[in-house]
């Protein structure tokens, strides 16, 4: 009947997956990263492939395709590489230009390669810089930071009016810099010229852990550079891999909301199942109505929470207090 035959094909499928996430769990979790897939948002996958062992990468504009993908290491193991879709306000089509770009004409050098071999809106490069997609394709001659390569950017937007690169005639729709631009933007600073002078000598400092995982957190909406956890303080709570040894105890965890749902009662009162991770794995958190209508709020005005209540016998907590996680 239809429940054997809808149980077999399961085990089916269940067998192979298994089987996948064993032998291939790089290619695995890119498959479920690129599908939108799973129970739990893409960020829930990318931390669960930093606790298998797996390398995660940035989106970058000279190795990245549209979905996720799995990259050889000079180690020989595998890593996860975020694909450009994951970048929020990137056009399909900017996507598309990017990476025919690459194929035809080998990676990008610079900023200014960039802009003359690819249309991209403002906001686009700003996201792509500030998430990192360029920090592969810094100038040959020295290193940039994402901040120095903002002003670089800025300056070339500043350039662009006061010589109308855009006009009809000179620049292809949509490019930030003609042809005529030379191939590094301070090599014609000319001493008269104070102000591409200045900005030609001045350092930038790179942003911070804390910085760089807040624009991940904006524009990725993973966290590749660190956990979203780790700039925020702890003060002895327990870690999520330690809850066997502490059933029937109450206890305190940090926690970075991954899910919820509600479910009503048949009272008609609402309570809670919350998902969370930390840095060593996911742990659940049962709101009954009275915890619910006290601190239920909270999920919905920040995802870093602590958490105490009872460890159950499933390994579930019996949530009795949750308050903000603040630095």
């Amino acid at each position: 009947g239809f429940n054997k035959s809808h149980s077999a094909a399961y085990a089916l499928l269940s067998y192979q997956t298994a089987w996948l996430k064993a032998h291939y769990p790089a290619e695995f979790l890119a498959a479920m990263c690129s599908a939108g897939a799973g129970f739990y948002h893409v960020s829930a996958y990318v931390e669960e492939a930093k606790r298998w062992g797996i390398q995660v990468r940035l989106p970058s504009v000279n190795h990245s395709l549209m979905q996720y993908t799995a990259e050889a290491r000079a180690d020989g193991k595998r890593a996860l590489r975020v694909g450009l879709m994951q970048v929020k306000g990137l056009r399909v089509e900017t996507i598309t230009a990017i990476v025919r770009a690459r194929k035809t004409n080998d990676a990008f050098r610079s900023l200014e390669d960039f802009l003359r071999r690819v249309p991209v809106e403002r906001d686009e490069i700003e996201a792509l810089i500030k998430c990192g997609a360029f920090d592969e394709a810094g100038d040959e001659r020295h290193g940039m930071t994402r901040p120095e390569m903002l002003w670089r950017w800025n300056l070339l937007q500043s350039e662009s009016k006061s010589t109308q690169l855009f006009r009809s005639n000179g620049a292809q729709t949509g490019s930030a810099v003609p042809p005529s631009v030379p191939e590094s933007l301070f090599a014609d600073a000319k001493g008269d010229d104070a102000i591409t002078t200045a900005f030609a000598g001045m350092p930038a400092t790179d942003y911070t852990l804390e910085q760089k995982l807040r624009y991940e957190r904006e524009i990725l909406e993973v966290c590749v550079s660190g956990h979203p956890l780790d700039c925020l303080p702890r003060n002895g709570e327990r870690w999520s891999d330690e809850l066997d040894g502490w059933r029937g105890k109450r206890v305190t965890l940090c926690g970075w909301v991954v899910t919820y749902r509600h479910v009503g009662t048949k009272n008609y009162r609402n309570m809670m199942f919350v998902t969370l991770e930390d840095q060593r794995g996911l742990y659940e958190v049962v709101l009954f109505p009275d915890v619910y209508d006290r601190y239920g709020g909270l999920v919905f005005e920040t995802r870093a929470l602590r958490v105490t209540g009872r460890v159950e016998a499933g390994g579930q907590i019996n949530g009795e207090r949750m308050e903000a996680l603040k630095k």
